[in-house]
């Protein structure tokens, strides 16, 4: 597995078929020599903390329901929202990707954000064959509210060789599929779950 240079970067995106797609980008300075610059969408996914005390992510007494504890914000381009100190919101990419089966990507965050207290979940690993918007783990680790504008670079896509290259990728039961907003969980779909489920 090796990182895709700049150089890389524009084969893959001139390549026919199975390119990668990265879309809109607004200006060829996104791509740097070994990593690519997106910018934050407009659609928020915050917590309802007025409508709960405590909630069990999963558990037999409780339906796994993110929406019972979440909600969809959009906010309009030129417009500012506001991610105060402690919280965690969901957001995703403005652009739409299209990974092909011989890459997978990272999600990390910008430096100079994270300077200010914004911690990009590192957790996002984009697998082959994936298509749509990145959903984007944003939290505020700092003590000062951090103004955030939909559009701005907020991310950078690390993407590194597959070997070999995956057939038939993303296939099969995923949860997230051509997602066009930011997704809720669906910890509730793990395989796993019912067999360590046991009544409390």
């Amino acid at each position: 597995m090796s990182t895709v240079s700049k150089k890389g970067l524009e084969k893959y995106f001139k390549r026919t078929p199975d390119p990668l797609i990265v879309t809109p980008i607004l200006s060829r300075r996104q791509i740097g020599e070994a990593s690519l610059d997106v910018r934050l969408g407009n659609q928020f996914i915050v917590f309802r903390t007025y409508k709960f005390g405590i909630f069990e992510p999963v558990g037999v007494a409780t339906k796994f329901q993110p929406r019972k504890i979440q909600e969809r914000q959009i906010i309009p381009f030129g417009d500012r929202f506001v991610l105060h100190p402690g919280v965690l919101v969901l957001a995703c990419t403005f652009e739409y990707v299209s990974i092909p089966g011989d890459l997978e990507c990272q999600v990390e965050g910008r430096s100079s954000w994270a300077r200010l207290g914004l911690q990009v979940a590192t957790a996002n690993s984009v697998e082959p064959g994936f298509k749509g918007v990145v959903t984007l783990e944003l939290s505020n680790v700092g003590t000062v509210p951090l103004t955030l504008m939909p559009g701005i670079r907020i991310a950078q896509l690390v993407l590194r060789t597959t070997v070999p290259k995956v057939k038939n990728p993303y296939q099969g039961n995923r949860k997230y599929l051509c997602p066009i907003g930011p997704e809720f969980s669906r910890l509730h779909e793990d395989y796993d779950w019912d067999i360590f489920n046991r009544p409390s």
